[in-house]
């Protein structure tokens, strides 16, 4: 079913090319895209097709992840600035040069289980095949804004576009929270959590300037001021006009940017060996606990695209 969806929605974004009557070679070598073309004083409206081809090619793979797409987006750390949805706008100063503006939107949320041994069962009895589970999930919402200039060259149906400008990102939440199936008690201080590496459960061992509590578990971390980035990018892309004012378009991106988060702050439970009791801390972390450079080609906006442009 899925790929009968795909090659219905592949068509309905190829009949445009092929609307209309049967062109000759000579005929199509002659014929003037000028109308076809953004012109001195067209708006454009854009959105990214990245989504639309995950979607194609996780249907044809057999695939229910991120696989097979030219800007998926990352988890927790990795290409966090790759949008998943990104709308995009122009203005043309003159038929080739114009001002570009692009909001992008990535959104993550995702839960991890592992099974572990449950050490209640285990202590009751050693041959016990009972188990629990810890979970840990992990929310990410980021933006980025853009904006910058933009050349065009070609006076036929494909035209090369080249430009570049300013960036700016805020991951607005950046959140780890964890649940754990066997409790901290006063006769079980330190247990059995999973090693399971994508669950990725902090290692135990004691909470930061806190000594009374030596087997310190984390519940939760996060960036309570966000993660912040700042940068300049520049493209190089091509759009194909596949009716008057419609155009499909491809890019890619060269950027240099700054990130930086100012703070972060984590919450631990454990069992306190002075007052002999479980206690709930939260405890920030050093300021800037990230920041660095980067210089990469990930996706910024889209690098597939459909644009529209509208007239005076």
């Amino acid at each position: 079913m899925k790929k009968i969806v795909s090659i219905m929605l592949v068509a309905a974004l190829a009949m445009p090319m092929f609307a209309g009557e049967k062109e000759t070679p000579e005929q199509r070598a002659n014929k003037d895209y000028t109308s076809w073309l953004p012109a001195e004083g067209d708006f454009s409206f854009g959105i990214a097709l990245d989504p639309f081809t995950r979607f194609i090619g996780n249907a044809f793979n057999g695939t229910a992840g991120v696989a097979n797409t030219l800007a998926s987006p990352d988890i927790h750390g990795e290409g966090l600035w790759n949008n998943l949805a990104s709308i995009m706008g122009s203005y043309m100063v003159t038929d080739n040069l114009g001002i570009r503006a692009n909001v992008g939107l990535n959104f993550n949320n995702r839960t991890y289980r592992d099974y572990v041994d449950d050490d209640e069962a285990k202590y009751l009895d050693p041959l016990s095949n009972d188990q629990v589970v810890d979970m840990r999930k992990n929310v990410q919402l980021a933006m980025t804004v853009s904006a910058g200039v933009e050349y065009r060259v070609g006076k036929r149906s494909v035209q090369g576009v080249f430009g570049g400008g300013l960036m700016y990102g805020n991951q607005f939440i950046d959140r780890d929270t964890y649940s754990y199936g066997n409790k901290i008690t006063e006769a079980n201080q330190n247990p059995t959590v999973t090693g399971d590496a994508a669950v990725a459960i902090p290692a135990v061992g004691p909470v930061p300037r806190r000594p009374d509590i030596p087997n310190g578990r984390t519940l939760s971390t996060y960036a309570n001021k966000g993660t912040h980035m700042v940068g300049i990018y520049g493209t190089v892309g091509v759009e194909w006009f596949v009716a008057p004012k419609i155009a499909l378009g491809a890019n890619v991106n060269v950027r240099l940017d700054y990130e930086w988060t100012p703070n972060m702050v984590s919450t631990y439970e454990g069992w306190n060996i002075q007052t002999k009791q479980y206690e709930i801390v939260t405890d920030p972390d050093s300021p800037v606990t990230n920041s660095g450079f980067d210089f990469n080609t990930n996706n910024l906006g889209a690098n597939l695209y459909v644009a529209f442009y509208f007239g005076k």
